[in-house]
């Protein structure tokens, strides 16, 4: 069976119902209607050839991601490392993103997205290599994690905000949010598949060979992304290139400032990304000085975190257009940091699976949300820099939190991390939240945003249903700057 066969057959296994049976409108058609023309069901995206095998390559190179990532803070361990170096390794993989991160949005919104894809993906299996060869030969040493943690980071600070704008390319604009929760699903399932694998891998041979695994899933991806038809892209005009690049990055940032829907909600995942989300420094040493478990249990521990956040995905992708936006990220919120604020004082480890379900569950309610709210409110020619600040805030952030989280873990243990890292993420959510209730006026996909002067499709309508949608192999035409129609309405 090939690739592409494969996800043919993914596609036609997905109950028909589930799948919207209205195909694009050939070229010169007249545009769908709007409100009419909304994908129905929770794989609707897979209807689109190119997204599907990006989807089946991303979703089997996410295992071996997974499976690296379980085990290189377990490598730390085993070599002699501390709290504090744990997290100096998560500092170091992040810290490219808070210089880079913004260039890649800058290259996404200039450069053939998927040519940098596969670029940043050869990139990262090379640096898999490299840590399996030594780790197998038994010559590493923490400094070496160090350095490739770093190499890491500067790959993902590129590739991170081009995947992000790249799912705009390869559906239709009805079917964008669709995609991004099924994205976050195959995030999620391989976040279930990864640790479960890992686990048992690292007690029978120890990490080497996961890493070794991750280099070769990067082979997936590889393919997927060589299969994708170009001509069936749905790519946005490129406004950018004129530009010098600071002032390209500065575009970006302005209109991310002026656009409440969209400041806000980077500003609260910033904040409990840095004191709430330091899972992969805290939970190796929750797992091991707290619970008393071994490689096998903490790979569980891992797995079943991501059966909820799996849950959390797929629960958007059904609710499909008919989601409230503001309610669900701040109660996303408020349920993970209670959650968090339980593991945290829980000393068994039966308690400790359960926490870590409704941590996963709630935690990708809140950002899969917070995703979706700030896709909506961009235009495309300004796409790529503004999901670079998303990349920014959410993955420039943790070296700040890794160094916290390993700093606290160190001086008062594990549990410490996570309860003051709870407690500071309950006050950022409270000054975000309030201004998101405050300031922002969003409504539910399925409504249309009030306008002022001429209906114009903006903001969170311009995503589900815009009347100029384009037809695949065309650029999308470049909209008058207006910012979303959410931001204008404001409440007293």
């Amino acid at each position: 069976m090939t690739f592409a066969d494969l996800t043919r057959r993914l596609a036609s296994a997905l109950p028909t119902e589930l799948i919207t049976s209205r195909a694009d409108p050939p070229n010169g058609a007249a545009p769908v209607a709007p409100g009419s023309g909304s994908s129905r069901g929770p794989f609707a995206a897979m209807r689109h050839r190119n997204y599907r095998l990006f989807w089946i390559g991303q979703v089997l190179s996410l295992v071996g991601t997974w499976m690296q990532s379980v085990s290189e803070p377990w490598l730390v361990l085993l070599l002699g490392g501390s709290p504090l170096q744990l997290g100096i390794v998560l500092a170091l993989e992040f810290a490219p993103s808070t210089v880079l991160a913004p260039l890649g949005g800058v290259l996404a919104d200039r450069m053939d997205k998927r040519k940098v894809i596969i670029w940043t993906q050869v990139a990262a299996a090379l640096q898999a290599v490299v840590l399996f060869a030594i780790t197998v030969a038994g010559v590493v040493q923490i400094w070496h994690i160090f350095i490739l943690a770093f190499v890491l980071g500067c790959i993902n600070a590129v590739n991170m905000p081009v995947r992000q704008a790249f799912a705009a390319e390869m559906v239709p604009r009805r079917d964008l949010l669709n995609a991004i929760a099924l994205n976050s699903a195959s995030f999620n399932a391989a976040r279930i598949v990864g640790p479960a694998i890992a686990g048992v891998t690292l007690a029978l041979w120890g990490p080497a060979v996961n890493f070794g695994i991750n280099a070769v899933s990067y082979v997936a991806v590889l393919v997927g992304l060589a299969m994708i038809d170009p001509s069936q892209l749905y790519r946005a005009a490129r406004s950018a290139e004129s530009l010098p690049v600071l002032r390209s990055v500065a575009e970006g940032l302005r209109y991310a400032v002026r656009t409440p829907s969209v400041l806000w909600p980077l500003v609260l995942l910033g904040g409990i990304s840095i004191f709430g989300l330091n899972f992969q420094t805290l939970l190796p040493l929750f797992a091991v000085h707290t619970l008393g478990l071994r490689a096998d249990g903490y790979g569980a521990l891992y797995a079943v975190m991501g059966v909820g956040s799996l849950i959390g995905s797929m629960s958007l992708a059904f609710a499909g257009s008919r989601r409230p936006l503001v309610p669900l990220i701040i109660g996303g919120g408020l349920i993970f940091v209670a959650f968090e604020l339980l593991l945290g004082a829980t000393r068994s480890v039966a308690p400790a699976y359960v926490w870590v379900v409704f941590i996963g569950l709630s935690s990708m309610l809140m950002i899969n949300t917070i995703n979706v709210t700030v896709q909506a409110g961009v235009p495309d020619q300004l796409r790529g820099r503004v999901m670079s600040l998303y990349v920014l805030v959410f993955a420039g952030s943790s070296p700040i939190g890794g160094l916290f989280a390993g700093g606290v873990a160190e001086l008062w243990g594990a549990p410490a991390g996570f309860v003051l890292g709870a407690l500071f993420s309950l006050v950022i959510l409270a000054v975000a939240g309030w201004q998101l209730v405050r300031r922002v006026s969003m409504p539910s996909l399925s409504e249309a945003p009030r306008t002022e002067g001429p209906p114009q499709p903006s903001g969170v309508e311009a995503v589900v249903r815009a009347p100029d949608e384009p037809h695949a192999g065309e650029s999308r035409p470049e909209p008058p700057r207006r910012q979303v129609a959410a931001d204008r309405g404001t409440r007293g």
